[in-house]
Parts: C-alpha cells; sequence; structure tokens
C-alpha cells in the first residue's frame, strides 16, 4: 500500500551514504554504494543509525521486547495505512502529516524501519522550553507609529499561532486578540487515536506562564499597563496550542502541527506565523526527516514561516537548536539591552575545520532541501543544513504578559501584577514572531496578499543589523540584530530583498 517514490527513495539512499562518510549536512554525490545496513553514523549524526535506507534514533533497543514510544515518519500520509498491519495495541497516524505514532517492542521497530514508505523513526523523546522593551529595541515602536511609513502598523491582518505551554485566556492584554485557545485531548500511549484539540477560550491552559510571556511578546495590547508593555504586533491574531507545560513531547509538538494544518488547508483560519520557543540544543545536524523538521517544512509549503529559539547552551560553539537550522526556519539568537549577544544564546558552528559540516548558506541549503522533498532530483550537490544563527532580537529580561500566579512570575517582576521578567531565546524568538508579522502586515496592508515565507524571512535576515559589537560573529547573530522597520519598509514597497542581499556578521566565522 505504498505510494513510495523511487526518485526520493534514491536521493534519500545517497544521503545516507554521503552521511556515511562523513560529510553530515553536505550531499554531494559521485556515482552509487551500497546503503548502510545498521552503522553508526558519523559524529556529526551521532546518536542515529539506519535500517536500510531508514534513519533510526538510537536511543531505540531495536534487541529489547520492551514496549517502547516511537514516532514514524512516512512518505506520503497515505502511507500511515500500514501502521493497521501491525498487530499491537497503540498505533495511529495523523491527518495532514505524513506521521504516525506506536508503541512497539524492538523487532516490531526494525521490522517499521525496513517498510519502504518510513524514512525515519523517532523516539518519542521529550524538548525543552528555552526560557525594558523590546519593541524600541527593534524599532517595532517606530512602526507602531508610522514613523517614517506610509502608515502606522500594528499587525492587524496577521494570524500568528504559538506552540507553547498555553496561554492565560483571560489576561487583559491577549483576551481581545485570542482566536484560539487550544488544549490537547488524550493521551499517547493509552488511546489507539491521534491527539485532538479542543478550544478552552479564556481558561487558563499554561501552569508555568512561559507561553503565556511568548504570546505577549508577540501580540500583547499593553491594556493593564497604558500601553507601556505592548507586544510587537498588538493587533494580530493568535491561536495557541497547548502543547504541555511540564514535559513538551514531540507527538505533542506533530499533533499541534497537524491540527493547525488542517485547519489552515480547510479554510478555518489563515495563519502566516508559528513562534516555536522550544527544541534541542544538542548540535544534531540536520536531518531534513526528522518528525518536527517534516512538520515545519508542510508549514512552509503551506505559507507559514516557523521562527524558533536558537537556544540556551551558549556561549560555547556548535550548541544551536537542531530545528533553528532548517533553511526554511527563522533561528533567533538573544541579547541584552545594549545589544550585546547574551551569554547563554547558543551559537552556531564556526567555519574553521572544526565541524564537518558548518554550512551558512541558506539559498544553497533551501534549494537543496526543496529538491530533497520534491524527489526530482538524482544528484543534490551542496548542504542541507543552515548552521549559524538567522537573526537575533532582544531576549534578555523581557517584561511580558503573565498571570499574577504564574510560576514565572515569581521572578522579579518590577512590582507588576500582570507582567513579568524573564530571559531566554525562548523570548527573543517570539519578538521576533511578532516583528515578522509587522513585515507581513505592511505587505498584505499595501499589496493585498501575503508574501512567500521565504521572501520575509531573508528581508529580515538582509534588513539586519550586523556589526553592532566584537560579540556579532556569524555564529552568533548570523545576518545581525533584527530591524523591523528596515523590514516594513521594504514590504510597504513590495521589494523583498533577495538572498545575495544577505551579509552574515563579522568576526570569527566569516562565510
Amino acid at each position: 500500500m505504498s505510494n513510495d517514490n523511487p526518485a526520493s527513495r534514491s536521493t534519500r539512499r545517497r544521503v545516507l551514504e554521503a552521511v556515511g562518510t562523513g560529510i553530515a549536512g553536505t550531499v554531494a554525490f559521485s556515482g552509487t554504494g551500497a546503503a548502510l545496513d545498521r552503522e553508526l553514523v558519523d559524529d556529526a549524526l551521532d546518536g542515529l543509525f539506519t535500517v536500510g535506507d531508514t534513519l533510526v534514533d538510537d536511543g531505540l533497543e531495536i534487541e529489547s521486547d520492551a514496549l517502547q514510544e516511537v514516532v514514524i515518519v512516512f512518505e506520503s500520509p497515505a502511507d500511515l495505512v500500514q501502521l493497521e498491519t501491525l498487530d499491537v495495541e497503540i498505533s495511529f497516524g495523523f491527518d495532514e502529516l505524513p506521521i504516525g505514532y506506536a508503541i512497539l517492542p524492538g523487532s516490531l521497530i526494525e521490522t517499521v524501519a525496513s517498510w519502504d514508505a518510513v524514512r525515519y523513526v523517532s523516539t518519542n523523546y521529550e524538548l525543552e522550553y528555552f526560557n525594558a522593551d523590546a519593541r524600541q529595541a527593534t524599532n517595532a515602536d517606530a512602526i507602531q507609529a508610522g514613523d517614517g511609513l506610509e502608515t502606522s502598523y500594528t499587525g492587524e491582518n496577521v494570524h500568528v499561532a504559538v506552540i507553547d505551554s498555553g496561554v492565560d485566556g483571560d489576561h487583559p492584554d491577549l483576551e481581545s486578540n485570542l482566536n484560539a485557545n487550544y488544549q490537547y485531548v488524550g493521551i499517547p500511549g493509552i488511546q489507539d487515536e491521534p491527539l485532538w484539540w479542543q478550544d478552552l477560550g479564556s481558561v487558563d491552559t499554561d501552569a508555568s506562564g512561559h507561553g503565556t510571556h511568548c504570546s505577549g511578546s508577540i501580540a500583547g495590547t499593553g491594556e493593564r499597563s497604558d500601553g507601556e508593555y505592548t507586544g510587537m504586533a498588538p493587533d494580530a491574531d493568535l491561536t495557541v496550542y497547548s502543547a504541555g507545560a511540564g514535559g513538551l513531547l514531540i507527538v505533542y509538538v506533530v499533533a499541534a502541527y497537524d491540527d493547525l494544518l488542517r485547519r489552515q488547508r480547510e479554510g478555518e483560519h489563515d495563519i502566516q506565523i508559528v513562534s516555536n520557543s522550544y527544541g534541542s540544543s544538542d548540535d544534531q545536524a540536520f536531518v531534513p526527516d526528522d518528525p518536527v523538521n517534516v512538520a515545519t517544512w508542510h508549514a512552509h509549503e503551506e505559507g507559514i514561516l516557523p521562527v524558533f529559539s536558537a537556544g540556551n547552551n551558549g556561549p560555547e560553539q556548535g550548541t544551536l537548536n537542531q530545528y533553528a537550522t532548517a533553511p526554511h526556519v527563522l533561528g533567533v539568537a538573544a541579547t541584552d539591552d545594549e545589544g550585546t549577544v547574551a551569554d547563554f544564546s547558543s551559537r552556531g558552528r564556526p567555519q574553521d575545520g572544526s565541524f564537518d559540516a558548518a554550512n551558512y548558506d541558506r539559498e544553497a541549503a533551501y534549494e537543496n532541501l526543496t529538491a530533497f522533498h520534491e524527489g526530482t532530483e538524482p544528484e543534490i550537490d551542496g548542504p542541507l543544513g543552515v548552521y549559524r544563527n538567522g537573526v537575533a532580537a532582544k531576549g534578555a529580561d523581557v517584561m511580558s504578559t503573565l498571570n499574577p500566579l504564574d510560576p514565572l512570575n515569581l521572578m522579579e517582576s518590577d512590582g507588576e501584577e500582570y507582567y513579568g521578567l524573564a530571559s531566554g531565546t525562548s523570548m527573543s524568538c517570539p519578538v521576533t514572531a511578532g516583528c515578522a508579522a509587522l513585515v507581513y502586515d505592511a505587505a498584505i496592508e499595501r499589496h493585498g496578499d501575503a508574501p512567500d515565507p521565504m521572501d520575509v524571512l531573508v528581508t529580515l535576515e538582509a534588513t539586519a543589523d550586523d556589526g553592532r559589537d566584537a560579540s556579532y560573529t556569524a555564529e552568533s547573530v548570523g545576518a545581525g540584530y533584527v530591524d523591523a522597520h528596515a523590514a516594513v519598509e521594504r514590504a510597504e514597497a513590495g521589494d523583498f530583498a533577495s538572498f545575495d542581499e544577505i551579509d552574515i556578521a563579522p568576526g570569527s566565522a566569516q562565510q
């Protein structure tokens, strides 16, 4: 029952061959060879092995009879029917994404990995959240005032999704913009059907305050502060997916994207941006078949820009969130009030030979990833991942919305009952997502249609400030500090930037 694409299958086999020869992240082919068979791959993809042409998470024990949670990436949604052939109690496929979930013993994990239509088998591992006025630092305040522009922009034409710990649906700064407040229903490992999402409206679905804080940075109205703590795009619509406060599992992230895509395709909403302040800062090389990378690629194809936190494992190099290395995703580093890169902000890979894969060229990686997913090119010569940050934004001591009873509000709140300070790339990510909303707003207001997400991403990079101080290196800030005003000016004029306009920050790792 497989819709396996032979061209795509051949391309994936060559990807594995390239990885096995120690050039992970680069697919440069010169002939064919035998596919790897359960051999540990090189250091850049440490933690994965292969069964035939399928990548398998090394955390799975295929020699064990113990039941294990797995997330399975297939070639297409039509291939999910193969899960029905498994004689197990728990297995299901999602509606829009070619991804399934099951609880399997080791022998069946190996069986599933050997299916032609399977691309990747992952553990259902847990991700981590990456935990003053950012408007002024990014020039968003000038955009809201209309300074130097045709008119003011506040995000009223834009809809932003937030996948996080949830949101206080009754917060005075958020209630007017909150389009939906989804809480997942169901528990993986107990039910044999996908999670489904219920809109709980004004209910507080956020047990930690993390998602509420992020949501306010994007679209908080400043209601309880007389506008002092207004978000970047205070008139944007918000949809929030409460994917777990205590433990964010891969299956919840995939389920959120699946539901978002279903509603997008059915015309229930029109989302332009999704903010993701979570990930894994283990410097794993970009793997296009990873479940989260597959989900964000499908979102990109639906005209949605995913924005991801860089991670909080700095200042060491090679600590970047693996999901921020996708070429269709905008990864965001964090700075302090003065614009200096925060020590905690994760860095990319330097191009000094210490890493096998350290590409900074987004255009090449994007073209190669597109060919990979389309399965139309028998040979791909070049990188798949982007091992630098995209841009930087304020992420230290960001004041934003909190419920007075949220755990995060136990931190210094500066005497504000409905607000609190927090630091991390979790904070710089929604700040940048809000800036992206202003770019979309200007384009839609002036020209009628939403721009392509890659046009917005490239314009934010091309207009970024790349030379503030010595902390600005390619691996730390990528293209530089977000200048939302400059990006909005380009959007107003319909003059979106091209890849060749992106200037990588100077410093220790120039392109």
